[in-house]
């Protein structure tokens, strides 16, 4: 008894540190006998110790719950939310010349084909009064970012600039165990470019859009970064890509619990 009592309290203090923004949220009406939070922590505590949720609910909290308290669609739906995680990925171009140096020049750092990228946009062009298409020609590398709807960056890579964002993708899921347990453990979601890929939902609705400029903000900041960084080797450029990323995701964190 002393053993559940002592694990209840020390999970539910843990997940109401994590989840300080949700209980800052005021709720009108009168205060469920179980709140959501309490809810969490009795399954948690259910899957520690091979015991029912009801039982420890009877135990731990009152003995007259029952379980219509606990188990009601609508209330495991709140639960289910509060430990949900969506991770986005997306993909931007670092440049490592101008393109005439790259052309007229080799590139010490980086040489070879395999440097040149091409990507196509789509500009509005106020004489035309339509959007129109063309390709863009890059001499770069192609920088991947994970990170969570708060700009928490969870994984960073890079490959050549002409390495196209899905197959940059399926590389990282073949030679890296911590991506491919981000993959098992959490969902993707990407832009219209990742559709057919396997592990990544593509965003269709305007709230799912909406939670990628956190990755959008991202890719702005390694942009800034690169340009006054002065590296000079590719093993430099991605220890200060991954020393910013940490950087960039603490000040986050932090700005976010704050």
């Amino acid at each position: 008894m002393k053993t559940f009592v002592e694990k209840y309290n020390q999970i539910l203090q843990s997940i109401s540190t994590v989840l300080e923004d949700y209980l800052s949220k005021k709720k009108a009406g009168r205060p469920p006998k179980l709140g959501d939070l309490q809810i969490l922590a009795l399954f948690m505590l259910s899957y520690r110790t091979l015991t029912p949720v009801l039982t420890l609910a009877k135990i731990l909290i009152d003995p007259s719950i029952q379980s219509y308290h606990i188990f009601r669609k609508s209330r495991m739906k709140r639960v289910f939310k509060l430990i949900e995680l969506k991770l986005i990925v997306d993909g931007t171009i670092l440049e490592l010349a101008k393109l005439s140096r790259a052309r007229s020049h080799r590139i010490r750092r980086f040489s070879g084909k395999v440097f040149w990228g091409k990507r196509k946009r789509k500009v509005y062009s106020e004489h035309y009064e339509e959007f129109i298409e063309f390709e863009e020609v890059f001499y770069g590398m192609l920088v991947m970012v994970v990170c969570d709807e708060k700009g928490v960056v969870y994984d960073l890579w890079c490959h050549p600039a002409s390495y196209h964002e899905v197959r940059s993708f399926r590389i990282r899921q073949r030679k890296s165990a911590w991506f491919r347990y981000l993959l098992e453990s959490f969902e993707f979601i990407g832009d219209k470019a990742y559709r057919g890929c396997e592990g990544v939902k593509v965003c269709e609705s305007k709230e799912e859009r909406a939670l990628r400029q956190a990755v959008e903000s991202v890719n702005a900041q390694i942009k800034l970064f690169n340009s006054i960084s002065r590296w000079r080797s590719g093993v430099t450029m991605l220890a200060y890509l991954l020393g910013y990323a940490i950087g960039y995701s603490f000040f986050r964190k932090s700005h976010a619990q704050g």
